[in-house]
């Protein structure tokens, strides 16, 4: 999977998920989550659940921060570098 599938599969999620009841669709792929409110650790826990399910890959408990959940583009890149050390272990 590319980064822009990761991309484009999260902005939809978190559209949906999070932002569906507040009308607010102007998420973008550089949108602060978690300086927005966006995301809190409740909903962290609700995106990597999502993450499991739907992509299949495991990110490490050490990768789950401020820094790599910044904003959707940051995850994405994330999961794609992921996604290539868990298919270079198979």
């Amino acid at each position: 999977m590319t980064e822009e599938n990761y991309t484009s599969a999260l902005l939809a999620f978190v559209r949906r998920e999070f932002l569906a009841d507040s009308g607010d669709q102007a998420l973008t792929a550089t949108t602060p989550l978690i300086e927005s409110g966006i995301l809190d650790s409740l909903r962290i826990a609700v995106l990597m659940a999502f993450i499991r399910d739907e992509f299949a890959v495991h990110v490490p408990l050490a990768k789950i921060d401020a820094k790599n959940f910044a904003d959707i583009r940051t995850i994405a890149a994330m999961l794609h570098e992921e996604s290539v050390v868990e298919a270079g272990r198979a």
